[in-house]
């Protein structure tokens, strides 16, 4: 199974390659999006004289600690290097906006968790290190078979920002979203998983029946709802002008607008609400009562919140399955979960010890101890060879007697159904405005569904005036 796995990277690779040369990917109109640093292949790390290293990050509870643990241990392998972790934020895009507002102010750590969409944001101010000459090194870098041991699509993201190659991030957390499903209710009522949205809708019209006073279903983010959607439908999003090369905003369209009325309709009958609908509450916390929400879809880093000690104890479990679709055998989801990336300093030691830091957090046996608690899918091959990943997946219990032996393996299902679908997993169009449409598509998703229109002509305009106005607005 590995050796089709490296041969798919290879094939990434090549692919990559391809995209360079016709320039069909990124700011190709510009060349490359940031200069490539140029590290010396002669370039040591100074092990005697002291270095701080800055990492901001928006984690907390058990990963925190995670953090905290693993830069103990860091220290021990680079006493000279002294790493501040700083929980900066409470969420991506709040980190995303310091981040920006520390790059003029001279003030940006030197790494920061990421997403793409924030990366090329900073690049505007050239202010991410391109990693290619750290991590071809012939001492400080990975060779080939460490560089096959990263799963293709996942390494991959971190060379989408130009036609060029360069290579702005590191995977770090990755995932994607699931559906989860109360197994309970379902074998009850005879329900089979469903995996595409007509037979969710069916499933939930067919609850209503029996539950007046139920929302059957849930969608946490409108912001992947949106874009996922448009790629199951085949309605463009965001993607990139084949003459200039540049990135584009692409999703007022035709099509775009019948995904979008698609899911009102089925809020307007009661069958779906999302996050902002719930009052900003993640759907997962009605669904863990029992009742009234039966199935949602929710990130698979936060696997774990499907359950507690409440629901456990009403006799409720939990399953995980792909997004459904729109087409039977036609599946989409956007990839999900931060990158890290690092940022040009005037100190060609201190960028070294950043990179040393960043290249301990991916490690193998680092990648699996995260996601044991997380949900979050290792994201390194070996890391599913590891001792801890061994030991955790031993101890999983086919019958939970237990909440943490419930929650230990739904998380295990949903990495495997992350690990096992990677084909059905996409990224959007990296470039500088792509961060904000994708906050914009989910606010103009949210002004739709509750939007009370008097009649489908009235809807129509409504939505042709709002998503001119979110074009405009990013554009403009």
């Amino acid at each position: 199974m590995k050796k089709i796995y490296i041969g798919l990277f290879i094939f990434a690779m090549l692919f990559t390659l391809a995209a360079c040369a016709d320039g069909s990917r990124g700011n190709t109109g510009g060349g490359k999006l940031v200069e490539w640093y140029d590290l010396s292949p002669d370039a040591e790390f100074d092990v005697n004289t002291p270095v701080t290293v800055h990492f901001w990050h928006r984690m907390g509870g058990a990963s925190e600690k995670l953090v905290a643990t693993w830069i103990e241990e860091f220290k021990l392998l680079y006493p000279n290097i002294t790493v501040v972790a700083t929980k900066a934020a409470a969420d991506y895009n709040e980190l995303a906006n310091k981040v920006a507002l520390s790059i003029p102010a001279g003030t940006t750590p030197d790494i920061s968790e990421s997403y793409p969409d924030h990366i090329a944001r900073y690049a505007t101010a050239k202010a991410p290190l391109a990693l290619n000459n750290f991590i071809s090194h012939p001492t400080l870098g990975y060779s080939t078979a460490e560089l096959q041991d990263f799963l293709p699509s996942l390494w991959a993201e971190g060379s989408s920002y130009d036609g060029e190659g360069t290579i702005l991030s590191l995977p770090f957390t990755k995932s994607s979203e699931g559906f989860f499903y109360n197994k309970t209710y379902f074998a009850e009522h005879g329900y089979e998983v469903p995996s595409t949205w007509d037979e969710v809708f069916a499933i939930a019209a067919d609850i209503k029946l029996r539950e007046p006073n139920a929302i059957p279903f849930g969608y946490d983010s409108e912001d992947n709802l949106f874009i996922s959607a448009s790629k199951q439908w085949n309605a463009a999003y965001t993607g990139y002008n084949a003459q200039t090369g540049k990135g584009e905003v692409q999703f007022n369209n035709p099509e775009s607008k019948t995904m979008i009325k698609y899911f009102k309709d089925k809020v307007d009958k009661g069958l779906m609400l999302t996050r902002t609908l719930n009052n900003e509450a993640f759907t997962s916390d009605i669904f863990k009562t029992g009742e009234k929400l039966y199935m949602y879809v929710g990130s698979t880093g936060g696997t774990r919140y499907a359950y507690d000690n409440d629901s456990f104890n009403l006799g409720v479990r939990v399953g995980v399955a792909p997004v459904p679709s729109r087409v039977e055998g036609q599946r989409a989801q956007i990839q999900q979960g931060p990158n890290i990336n690092l940022f040009v300093k005037d100190s060609e030691q201190r960028m070294i010890a950043a990179w040393l830091f960043a290249k301990f957090m991916i490690s193998a046996e680092n990648t699996a101890r995260f996601a044991i608690p997380s949900g979050y899918a290792p994201i390194r091959y070996t890391a599913y060879e590891t001792p801890v990943w061994n030991t955790y997946v031993t101890g999983i219990k086919e019958n939970p007697a237990n909440l943490q032996e419930a929650q230990d393996k739904l998380v295990k299902e949903a990495i495997d159904m992350f690990r096992n679908n990677g084909e059905i997993f996409f990224t959007s169009a990296v470039f500088g405005q792509s961060s904000k449409t994708r906050t914009e598509v989910g606010a103009l998703l949210v002004k739709i569904l509750a939007y009370d229109a008097e009649n489908e002509a009235a809807l129509d305009a409504y939505i042709d005036s709002e998503y001119q106005k979110s074009y405009n607005f990013i554009t403009n």
